[in-house]
């Protein structure tokens, strides 16, 4: 009886959670990516193709100045920095965590891209989030977003913290 008892509230809690992010609706348009540097060693880049995400980061389209909170219902870009050794091609994708749950989404992946060696920016073009309508968003609430690169058949990520806020007036939305 115990054990049912223990599978009933965990159905329960598992089934109240699972609309935690279906009150919000993330939408992600095509990466672009960025060349910042060479890699000074040759001899490196000649290398087995490897990519190794350093930092992620958003920033606003109006300004292009880092932010770790969005309004709700404003456009932001995501951007993953990274270094790659070598030639090769890579995908990559986005996956938003909800902290609170735990729950994620993950958008399909994109690409392949190719590159040679040297420090990259992959950018999202733009990364907005919403409400789905007639559905209320408590707000404020923390995400994370995930940069995630795949070379082969391994997935690397990189992530950053962001909090969404309602802007002025619609707090109780």
């Amino acid at each position: 009886m115990k054990r049912a008892m223990t599978l009933i509230v965990v159905m329960v809690a598992i089934l109240f959670s699972q609309s935690a992010l279906a009150q919000v609706e993330f939408q992600v348009g095509e990466p672009v990516l960025t060349e910042v540097g060479k890699l000074p060693d040759q001899a490196e880049a000649a290398a087995v193709f490897k990519i190794i995400p350093l930092q992620a980061f958003t920033i606003g389209i109006s300004d292009q100045s880092p932010w770790a909170w969005w309004l709700l219902d404003e456009e932001f870009l995501f951007r993953a920095l990274f270094t790659a050794s070598g030639s090769g091609t890579y995908y990559t994708r986005i996956k938003v965590t909800d902290v609170k749950t735990g729950l994620f989404i993950r958008f399909p992946k994109e690409g392949p891209y190719s590159t040679t060696g040297g420090t990259l920016t992959q950018t999202s073009t733009p990364l907005s989030v919403g409400p789905l309508p007639g559905v209320p968003t408590p707000l404020p609430r923390q995400f994370i977003l995930t940069y995630e690169f795949k070379v082969g058949t391994t997935w690397k990520g990189v992530s950053t913290k962001i909090m969404l806020i309602a802007p002025v007036g619609l707090e109780g939305f």
